[in-house]
């Protein structure tokens, strides 16, 4: 996902515990795309810690605003709508791999693309996220009850973090996208810890803790008569 908002690409970012874990590169649709940027920052990564995790967002573009997928694939898929078919196919992973494999020599590359998962998995549904959608529902059934009044409920923050549900008009949001603000987007292929802080509120219990076994190497015997 992220045809043009990179927030569930940049939330890959908590993921992190450890300074070399990854994702290591995070490319984000509210940003210009440079492939040559691209392969630079995957060859020193790569160099550096001997791997490199990308996360990418499908709406990745050049500086006209033309989708990568588009520059790298022959043939591209259209929607119903006759927009350019960017997720569920594949494709733009599978071409970046292609680059990272042509370009740098890495022959061990693999790209895989979330369709549904991110988007129906209750596996991985934050308490917080579950509680706030619940209540979304409530607030919307309360003003239908009303009969009054029409629209859709937003969430809008309050205080530390609190939420506060407001009944908008529909042409306030039908059809706009809120991307990602400047301060959320560090230099190159990353995200601030200002958009850490704005997003660790809705993970409410927090990530799963994810261990790592201590390095702790043990000098080599041989026995030749052995």
């Amino acid at each position: 996902m992220g045809r043009h908002a990179g927030f569930l690409t940049a939330a890959s970012a908590l993921g992190r515990k450890f300074p070399d874990d990854g994702p290591h590169l995070i490319c984000l649709p509210e940003r210009t795309f440079s492939l040559n940027s691209f392969l630079a920052e995957v060859k020193a990564t790569y160099d550096k810690y001997g791997r490199c995790v990308i996360a990418v967002s499908e709406g990745i573009h050049d500086s006209q605003g033309t989708p990568i997928i588009t520059q790298l694939s022959k043939q591209v898929e259209h929607d119903a709508h006759g927009n350019v078919q960017l997720s569920g196919t594949g494709a733009l992973a599978d071409l970046l791999c292609d680059e990272i494999k042509s370009k740098l020599g890495i022959q061990r590359v693999r790209g895989d693309t979330f369709g549904y998962l991110q988007r129906s998995f209750i596996g991985c549904v934050s308490d917080v996220d579950q509680r706030e959608a619940r209540e979304v529902g409530e607030k919307a059934v309360q003003y239908a009850l009303r009969g009054d009044r029409d629209g859709s409920v937003a969430i809008k923050r309050t205080g530390s973090y609190a939420v506060d549900y407001q009944l908008l008009p529909l042409e306030t949001v039908a059809g706009k996208t809120r991307v990602m603000e400047d301060e959320f987007i560090a230099a190159g292929f990353g995200v601030t810890d200002a958009f850490r802080q704005y997003l660790s509120p809705l993970l409410g219990s927090g990530m799963p803790d994810a261990g790592r076994l201590r390095l702790n190497p043990v000098a080599r015997i041989l026995n030749p008569t052995g």
